[in-house]
């Protein structure tokens, strides 16, 4: 007999990382009914978030439209009516209704808080109540009331109303957008399920969301961080407060975590890294569930290298890993190397699953177009290398622009994507490289990532290891290169890239910290096409392995293994 089970899953990321996607697929797929609480994030103009994702958002219903009165407040319903009979009464007289209270016989300007209002002509006529910041405008054309409940919120929604109004639908059908000015227009989760909203890049102050089935208007903004004290759930008491003061402050995220619990109750709770790991162990702790961690990073060695000079958070990191991970049921992590040295630290096993693209973003088949790239710039015939992903420090980046140098005319380097080391990468490409030999493409979407990936003859994995952690790394553009059968040029000092790639004869080792050898290496290889190709021929015997559903099985077997399959 088949069991359902509720599967919840945390991050601290606001623009989800397709990894976690990949655990939520094949929950599904075993039967689970699947959450996923990340942070706050209302760009529609990225890949949109599937139905079973909960955003920390606090909605309030902006304007009600289409209202009979009998709908109304009772008080709300007699003013209102009064000043309906009275108009009706004018217009049999007049052949027209008042203009103003003041041709109303008998009518009150306020009465119970309210102050009443009312606008007329010959054709029909208005009638408002006002209190506070509450305001219902009753129209005699339609007999409907349109029903305000914060004045001050409803006039900063009148050009999202617009937008939304004014929108191709045709363009956002299924997980499209459009675009009026600089307000996104598209599907998305509300408070009455997928509902029509209209979000404003440049001002990013939350979302507003028009509800058809009844009509109704919201606004969405991010739930506030808690004040610091103990955190509570389900009548259980917790003390985070010093991690959420150093680490991470996950009280938007835990909040609606709750507000989920009033509804139903996990049975696994799935965790990315270090960050929300608190909100896993409380839910464990409350409810009974079953906690599975998944470190895309060994979180304090990574605040190490990245936050160097913020000591108290490296040592709370390391001083939290070293309590939270041995509390959990199943860890995971994404590499052979630091599951090994993760597992032995903290006495603890570490299965691997590696970052495979998520179901709907494999690809069948990698078919190249042949002008693909003529749209930057780039003449037919010419070779293209590829880095792709966030332009960060202490990812090689400034020997990448500096190894440009060497690129001969028909060679080009694409980068797809971007980040705060851009404006340094182009400094450097300006000064020590040849800008005219790369290709700036900017952010695309997961969804479209690997349609670049696949028409590039070769893909660069820049980064240099400047220790021994850092050399485990295994980037998420490791697995899309694979998924596109894209040969590679990585550096020696990487050991899990050097294991998965080098040992399949997919890729060429170089030391990359040297522009010079990165860019020699580079151009030589872009410059030799046997080479390459018997590079891409010796997919057909790795591609598999890590394919979606190679990884699906190795998470299946965990699964089943700690009895945490759906149906057994």
């Amino acid at each position: 007999m088949s069991t359902k089970r509720v599967a919840w899953l945390v991050t601290h990321d606001a623009y989800i990382d397709r990894r976690i996607f990949f655990f939520a697929d094949v929950l599904q797929e075993n039967g689970y009914t699947v959450k996923l609480f990340p942070a706050a994030y209302t760009d529609f103009t990225n890949d949109r978030d599937p139905e079973y994702v909960v955003r920390p958002l606090d909605w309030k219903t902006v304007k009600l439209y289409g209202l009979k009165t009998g709908a109304l407040l009772p008080n709300e319903q007699a003013l209102l009516e009064a000043v309906i009979q009275k108009q009706e009464q004018y217009h049999a007289e007049h052949q027209r209704y008042a203009a103003g209270l003041g041709e109303l016989s008998g009518a009150r300007k306020s009465k119970d808080g309210y102050t009443i209002k009312t606008v007329g002509e010959r054709s029909g006529f208005f009638a408002s109540l006002e209190k506070g910041g509450r305001c219902l405008v009753y129209d005699s054309r339609t007999r409907h009331v349109t029903v305000i409940t914060d004045r001050a919120l409803a006039a900063e929604a009148w050009e999202y109303e617009r937008a939304i109004v004014s929108a191709d639908l045709n363009k956002v059908a299924g997980d499209g957008y459009t675009m009026l000015g600089d307000i996104a227009v598209a599907y998305t989760e509300g408070p009455r399920g997928r509902a029509l909203a209209a979000h404003c890049k440049s001002a990013d102050n939350g979302v507003w969301l028009f509800n058809n089935d009844p009509p109704e208007l919201y606004c969405g903004v991010p739930i506030p961080w808690g004040e610091l004290g103990e955190d509570e759930l389900e009548g259980k008491r917790f003390d985070f407060r010093e991690y959420r003061k150093i680490v991470y402050d996950f009280s938007p995220i835990l909040e609606r975590v709750r507000r989920s619990l009033r509804h139903e109750k996990p049975d696994l709770v799935y965790v990315a890294d270090l960050p929300t790991l608190p909100i896993g162990v409380m839910l464990k702790e409350a409810v009974g569930c079953k906690l599975m961690v998944d470190c895309h990073e060994w979180w304090y060695k990574q605040a190490r290298l990245w936050e160097s000079t913020m000591k108290n958070k490296i040592e709370m990191s390391e001083k939290s890993e070293a309590e939270l991970y041995p509390r959990c049921d199943v860890c995971i992590t994404v590499g052979k190397y630091l599951a090994q040295d993760m597992g032995e630290c903290y006495n603890k096993h570490f299965d691997v699953i590696y970052s495979c693209m998520s179901a709907d973003l494999s690809l069948a088949y990698t078919e190249r177009e042949r002008d693909f790239w003529s749209r930057y710039g780039v003449p037919r015939g010419s070779r293209v290398a590829i880095f792709q992903g966030s332009m960060t420090e202490l990812r090689n980046l400034d020997n990448l622009a500096r190894a440009t140098r060497y690129l001969e005319d028909d060679c080009y380097l694409a980068v797809v994507g971007g980040g705060p080391y851009e404006e340094t990468f182009l400094k450097i490409l300006e000064q020590e490289g040849r800008k005219d030999r790369v290709v700036m493409v900017g952010w695309v979407n997961q969804s479209e990532l690997l349609k670049f990936t696949v028409n590039a003859d070769l893909g660069v994995l820049p980064y240099s290891a400047m220790d021994e952690y850092f050399s485990y790394s295994v980037p998420n553009k490791l697995m899309e290169y694979f998924e596109a059968t894209l040969p590679m040029l990585y550096d020696v000092s990487m050991k899990e890239i050097s294991m998965v790639a080098g040992e399949h004869g997919v890729g060429v080792a170089e030391d990359l910290s040297d522009p010079d050898k990165f860019g020699r290496t580079l151009n030589a290889l872009l410059h030799d096409p046997q080479r390459v190709a018997a590079m891409k021929a010796n997919y057909a015997n790795c591609k598999n392995k890590f394919s979606y559903e190679s990884q699906k099985a190795a998470f299946e077997k965990i699964l089943q293994e700690n009895g945490l399959l759906a149906s057994e």
